[in-house]
């Protein structure tokens, strides 16, 4: 029952994803690049850490790890303050925030694996409102989502891992409009809604040596196509085919054990935007990270904790409405708590990240992010208990006559 509770509630959080940043009505700002809370603890690096139990599947090889039935799923939860300088002015606001980045599953099958990964891969949500000094009140507000479906197959030869999944992408990209004044009895309201979809492969493999792994994995461009409704108060418009383009994305990955309870890791992602628009660059992410990774049976339980940091910079594909680049960097801080089984654990951590610059760009973004992660319960390699305690009755006893 807890565990059906628990895979309930993981399906239920996938309705509720956010991703809060003020640069979202120039692009998609917030990116998931597919790796667990563990690895966004770790600068978001792990992609090709095969040791340990890793539930993130930024590179399907990745999935074919151990011979346990994994589930993992997440939270990310904090707050995001938005800046902005106008006529010499300074103005802040924070924002509360609730993601939901991942769900995966992966099942072994001999030497090989069958997964699934559904996850946020890129969104965008901000909202503002500008008050005039004649009581107009104006509203903007900006949804977009892209979430990435992945059903995952994976196999091992010796020390190489191979896998190669199908990815859906579907989304939409919401803007809304609204108006309201003394001279008006009706607010004038528009909205321009945008929806697309399409699927495309992604290919990986990960060498492993004694203390060392490295990955590669890539995704193949897809355009991915949909309508768009403009409507406003009084008038809706009829759909309109549109196509939005995923460039060529790729990634390096490189884990190793230096020492018996020390971890490096250092990933790089590679998004070839500027080939598909010359108004946009490419989009370019390094992540690095160490990790603390003791055995259970330390004399003094708090040095039995494994914890982890690292720190990443990316710098995204669009520009703002001047055409000054946007980057951002962020630092992580992580730790685990086992639990009882050999495979369960809960992540936590922390990010601090800033996005954008008030010099470069007149606005920025500071989030404060609590990460919470669930990884373990092998759903389908323990059998039911179905014994029960009966009363067997004793033999009668019986006198020779």
């Amino acid at each position: 029952m807890k565990k059906l509770f628990t895979l309930s509630l993981a399906l239920f959080a996938l309705s509720l994803w956010a991703g809060n940043s003020i640069f979202s009505y120039y692009g998609y700002p917030v990116q998931f690049y597919g790796r667990d809370i563990y690895s966004l603890g770790m600068g978001d690096t792990g992609a090709a850490d095969i040791f340990r139990y890793n539930t993130g599947y930024a590179n399907p090889a990745q999935s074919n790890r151990g011979n346990k039935s994994l589930f993992g799923t997440g939270i990310i939860s904090g707050y995001t303050t938005y800046k902005s300088t106008y006529q010499n002015t300074e103005r802040s606001f924070r924002d509360d925030a609730l993601d939901f980045p991942y769900f995966s599953v992966s099942i072994p099958i001999k030497k090989h694996r069958i997964g699934f990964q559904f996850n946020s891969h890129a969104s965008g949500v901000v909202s503002n409102q500008v008050s005039y000094s004649d009581s107009t009140i104006e509203r903007q507000e900006s949804e977009k989502y892209l979430y990435r479906a992945d059903l995952i197959y994976s196999m091992n030869y010796k020390n190489l891992n191979l896998g190669i999944s199908g990815n859906y992408y579907f989304g939409h990209d919401n803007r809304t409009f609204e108006q309201t004044s003394p001279d008006n009895t009706v607010p004038s309201k528009e909205s321009l809604l945008k929806s697309y979809k399409n699927p495309t492969l992604t290919f990986g493999a990960i060498q492993s040596f004694d203390k060392h792994s490295v990955g590669m994995h890539m995704s193949l461009p897809v355009t991915l196509e949909g309508e768009s409704k403009r409507s406003s108060t009084h008038t809706t418009e009829d759909p309109v085919d549109i196509s939005y383009d995923l460039p060529l994305q790729y990634g390096f990955s490189y884990a190793a054990l230096p020492l018996p309870m020390l971890k490096v890791a250092f990933d790089v992602n590679y998004d070839a935007y500027a080939e598909i628009d010359d108004a946009m660059r490419d989009g370019i992410k390094l992540g690095v990270g160490a990790a603390y990774e003791p055995t259970r049976n330390q004399k003094y339980w708090y040095r039995s904790i494994p914890v982890r940091a690292g720190m990443w910079y990316r710098q995204l594909p669009f520009r703002d409405k001047n055409g000054k680049d946007i980057d951002e960097m962020a630092y992580t801080f992580g730790l685990s708590l086992p639990l009882k089984s050999e495979i369960s654990r809960l992540d936590l951590g922390l990010q601090y990240l800033k996005r954008g610059s008030l010099d470069e760009n007149m606005l920025s973004d500071n989030s404060l992010m609590f990460l919470i992660g669930i990884t373990g319960f092998d759903l389908f390699s323990k059998a039911v208990d179905r014994t029960a305690p009966r009363d067997i009755p004793k033999a009668e006893e019986v006198e020779e006559w």
